[in-house]
């Protein structure tokens, strides 16, 4: 169907066709152009050219609003500089502060770490150690540091509540 060419011809004879002569043609062309003539020509339009001095006031201008904007950048580098330069001073004054903040917990901490109640330990092993045989002899040192663990142990409950 698609492959192969057609190999039918068509021909068409215009019995109806129209024939200008020359001179419709002459009229027709001299009714288009005095057409053209009634119609109001318009001016080209005009090309406006700023005049020299206009040129050198815009680099003038430019020049001033390049200067204008370098300034501000440098006051606003100027600004930014001052500005690091306080909050560096303020970090270390903190970070100083943090420090012996630290520091004093640090020794608050080491000192808790002692066991409790260290003189009292220290006289009932005295107490034992001058009387080898007779440990009821220091039952009174031994009361008072059972008194000194309990207070600590509710001293530190409490602190951690």
């Amino acid at each position: 169907m698609g492959g192969s060419q057609s190999t039918r011809k068509l021909s068409v004879d215009n019995e109806n066709a129209i024939q200008v002569s020359q001179e419709a043609i002459d009229r027709i062309q001299a009714q288009l152009t005095a057409k053209q003539a009634e119609q109001p020509q318009l001016p080209p339009p005009i090309q406006y050219a700023p005049p020299p001095i206009y040129e050198s006031v815009k680099h003038q201008d430019y020049a001033a609003e390049e200067a204008y904007w370098a300034q501000r950048i440098e006051n606003l580098k100027r600004t930014h500089e001052k500005i690091n330069v306080d909050m560096q001073v303020e970090y270390q004054k903190t970070l100083k502060e943090a420090n012996e903040l630290f520091n004093m917990v640090q020794g608050d901490k080491i000192a808790n770490k002692l066991p409790p109640c260290q003189e009292e330990k220290a006289k009932v092993l005295e107490c034992y150690s001058a009387n080898p045989n007779k440990s009821l002899m220091c039952s009174v040192i031994v009361n008072q540091f059972n008194d000194c663990v309990c207070k600590s142990r509710i001293a530190a409950v409490s602190a951690t509540s």
